[in-house]
């Protein structure tokens, strides 16, 4: 009894859908200013500000929340 039991799948991690699309804005947002800063030397203030918040919140979402995120930005050509 039991060789043939299927062994038991963690539980995925929870989604907020909140959070997501918080880190999609601040994706795009970070992206927007680092193309504006294309011809710059030197990364403008607003890019380390934009960077500095995606940056905050990803270290704050689960693993699932920042690939859903990650899979919307790629998806949208970001």
């Amino acid at each position: 009894m039991g060789l043939f039991r299927k062994k038991s799948q963690p539980a995925p991690d929870p989604v907020d859908r909140g959070r997501v699309m918080r880190l999609i804005q601040l994706g795009m947002a970070e992206t927007d200013a680092g193309d504006r800063d294309l011809l710059d030397d030197e990364p403008s203030p607003e890019f380390l500000r934009a960077k500095a918040a995606f940056d905050a919140e990803l270290r704050t979402a689960t693993l699932a929340e920042r690939q859903a995120a990650i899979d919307a930005i790629q998806r949208h050509g970001y």
